[in-house]
């Protein structure tokens, strides 16, 4: 029997046989042991490792390394912010024990959304390290790490604050899985979606790599209605037995880009034929692929006259850069570096631009974000001929882990990129971004077109009703309560918020502002979650009764302070949007 399945048994074994009580040392050993011989012989299995560490710890709580184990193994997969528990135990059992368990704490909290602790022991940390400067151990975090998490805490409270447009939710679990699933690529019209996978099954080796992960394989699953099909294995053409990954997807779903480990990072492409069986892989023709440096993602326009793509080659501004190409006469010319505006000294991955042309989505290191990629977009300015300052897309869409591969739709409705969140099925997870208002940004188009249509914009005649909205409903707001942990509308506010709706119908220059709330019971990364669910929620009742998406905009904001059966609720505020016109 292979260690994995000796493994599981006699993890099995434990849990089946013995009575977990409050303390206990000697269980604490045996559970120790165990996940010591899993985490280093068997580290594919590093979640059964990790839920043994936390056995042994609870089982005696008292047990340092037991509890630096749980936290640490808490750091490397997911729901980190969990780590904070057993390290705040070491700290207290033993402050001396690791060198940087401080800055061990701060990312745990940072995980959480907790920034200001985080910041705390990062800043507690960071005088450590000038208080011992000549400390060399291999539990030494360097100061420009701190430094970096400083300003991610910084940049992530003020981002944090600021509307959002979006919100986030797993695609399915006919495309997820308990392993690592990412960079998801689509057609125009959303029926066809392939993406990388490391999960065991259907993956063409049955061993996995040097970092105890499956090889990555290209998987691709279809859509029957609103439902994704089982992702299958895309077929032996593209898959072999090493890492394949995609990159992008052309709008009529029939070439397909993917990174080869060749010269040290190639773009190849593949095209699928009318027995819808893909061809095998070769070579971008051209000058993308250079010697002895990566290139990696890439977006190509849909008549095929340009392309954008990131590199690490020489006399970029960092890292990896975002390169722009041109064709002509059949042939892709010398690549162009896209310039300051989007480039930084940090890496920039995965350009996409939306269908307007102007609007350009990319994940970024440099600019400010919460910590590792986050997704940015930018638009150009045709009359100064650069690029806009870039915007963050903020949270929920950005957390503290990587988002990269931002994926948007033909309708700039939706996107969908991979991360790693709570509610995932195991590891980094594809997710669906649904836009969800705002109303600063579609309120000035729509009152202009209202202006066209007379009978549509509010007249002299109106005013009482103007009035109405002015003196009342835009200073109070009507209150939808949700149980606790609940994101379900009660019936009981159905008559209200349909009335509403009918309000809105009969009066188009008017929008709605939906601000979700949740009580301080969970921790502060549930409660945005909680909150941006009930938000999505009341947008979701508002649309479903025929009102339109550039009339409404939800977002959650997470804890509301006061009385916890008042705070578990929703303010749906009515808005005149013409004062956006201003």
């Amino acid at each position: 029997m292979k260690l994995y399945g000796k493994i599981v048994l006699c993890f099995l074994f434990i849990f089946l046989s013995v009575k977990l009580i409050a303390q206990d040392p000697e269980l604490a050993k045996i559970y120790l042991e165990q996940a010591d011989q899993v985490y280093a012989e068997a580290k594919d299995a590093i979640e059964i490792a990790k839920d043994i560490y936390i056995q042994a710890a609870e089982a005696d709580t008292m047990n340092i390394r037991a509890n630096y184990m749980a936290g640490v193994l808490y750091l490397e997969t997911v729901n980190r912010d969990y780590s904070t528990k057993y390290f705040e135990r070491v700290k207290r059992l033993d402050p001396k024990y690791r060198f940087n368990i401080d800055y061990l704490l701060g990312r745990g909290y940072q995980y959480g959304l907790e920034f200001e602790k985080a910041l705390k022991y990062f800043l507690a940390y960071k005088d450590k390290l000038r208080s011992d400067r000549s400390y060399r151990g291999r539990d030494k975090t360097s100061v420009y790490e701190v430094n970096d998490r400083i300003e991610e805490c910084q940049n992530a409270k003020e981002i944090i604050g600021m509307p959002s447009s979006y919100t986030i939710e797993n695609v399915s679990e006919n495309v997820n899985s308990t392993w690592p699933d990412y960079a998801p690529v689509l057609n125009e019209d959303e029926t066809v979606m392939i993406f990388t996978s490391r999960r065991q099954e259907g993956n063409t080796n049955e061993n996995v790599d040097n970092d105890n992960f499956y090889f990555e394989d290209i998987y691709i699953s279809k859509r029957q209605g609103v439902t994704w099909s089982k992702a299958k294995n895309i077929g032996q053409n593209i898959n072999t037995l090493y890492h394949d990954s995609n990159l992008f997807l052309s709008s009529d779903g029939k070439t397909l880009y993917i990174y080869s480990d060749e010269g040290n990072g190639d773009i190849f492409y593949s095209t699928e034929n009318e027995q819808e069986e893909w061809t095998k892989p070769v070579p971008l023709e051209g000058r993308i692929n250079s010697q002895g440096f990566a290139e990696q993602s890439i977006w190509v326009s849909d008549d095929n006259e340009f392309m954008m793509f990131a590199s690490n080659r020489p006399g970029g501004y960092g890292g990896f850069d975002i390169y722009g190409c041109y064709i002509e006469d059949g042939q892709w010319k010398r690549p162009f570096n896209m310039g300051p505006e989007i480039n930084t000294r940090a890496d920039e991955d995965g350009p996409y631009m939306a269908k307007d042309g102007v609007t350009l989505y990319f994940s970024s290191k440099g600019h400010k974000g919460f910590g590792g990629f986050d997704v940015f977009t930018t638009t150009y300015n045709g009359k100064t001929e650069k690029w806009n300052k870039p915007e963050n897309l903020g949270y929920p869409v950005n957390t503290v882990d990587d988002e990269v591969y931002f994926h948007p739709t033909a309708d700039g409705e939706r996107g969908y990129l991979a991360s790693v969140r709570e509610e995932g099925l195991g590891f980094t997870d594809i997710y669906m971004v649904t836009h969800v208002g705002n109303l600063e940004k579609t309120a000035k188009d729509r009152i202009s077109k209202l202006k066209e249509r007379d009978n549509d914009f509010i007249t002299d005649e109106q005013l009482e009703v103007k009035r109405l909205i002015d003196s009342v409903l835009n200073i109070s707001a009507y209150q939808v309560y949700f149980e606790v942990n609940s994101s379900e509308i009660d019936e009981s506010h159905d008559q209200k918020l349909i009335e509403m709706a009918n309000f809105l119908k009969s009066h188009q220059n008017l929008g709605v502002q939906i601000s979700a709330f949740a009580s301080s019971d969970g921790n502060p990364k549930y409660n945005y979650e909680l909150s941006n669910r009930r938000a999505q929620s009341v947008l979701k009742f508002f649309k479903e009764n025929g009102i339109e998406s550039d009339r409404l905009a939800a977002r959650g904001f997470g804890i509301l302070k006061g009385s916890e059966d008042k705070s578990r609720k929703a303010e749906v505020k009515i808005l005149d949007l013409s004062r956006f016109e201003e």
